[in-house]
């Protein structure tokens, strides 16, 4: 069994209306100085005091709003888009074991009650951290731990 043409289009659609979407309601918010509504990663993220006067400049400047959507929208096509290509299996991981997965229509007799990749997220966020350590970049605001 394969993904069947009308889900690939389906999920495929649902992942640009989101880009679309969640770029537009983080340059809004931007726009507004509504800093502390969009940053949800990590679960201990947000932006430091020097961070948000910086941010304050795109307050009620339709410019740089336009383009902080623009580059919103353009980076997360770009995650997807590697993700997609792990997921074909046209690119592999960098960390940890792989090997290969399929996405295929949902069979009717499916077991519903396991836990969805959505359910680990961003939980797992500590674990990259963990190997991205003495790299000197972080999300979230305990960089110094």
């Amino acid at each position: 069994m394969e993904l069947s043409e009308e889900n690939k289009k389906t999920l495929l659609l649902s992942v640009h209306k989101a880009i679309e979407e969640y770029a537009g309601h983080t340059a809004n918010h931007l726009f507004h100085s509504r800093t502390n509504k969009f940053i949800n990663y990590p679960s201990n993220g947000g932006l430091t005091e020097e961070e948000k006067v910086a941010l304050g400049q795109i307050k009620e400047n339709e410019v740089l709003k336009s383009a902080f959507r623009k580059v919103i929208a353009s980076n997360t096509a770009d995650v997807f888009f590697d993700f997609f290509n792990i997921l074909d299996g046209t690119a592999d991981p960098e960390t940890g074991k792989w090997s290969e997965v399929l996405l295929i229509d949902k069979p009717e007799d499916f077991d519903d009650h396991q836990e969805f990749l959505h359910d680990s997220f961003y939980e797992t966020y500590w674990d990259w951290k963990e190997k991205r350590k003495n790299k000197n970049w972080s999300l979230d605001l305990n960089e110094g731990e």
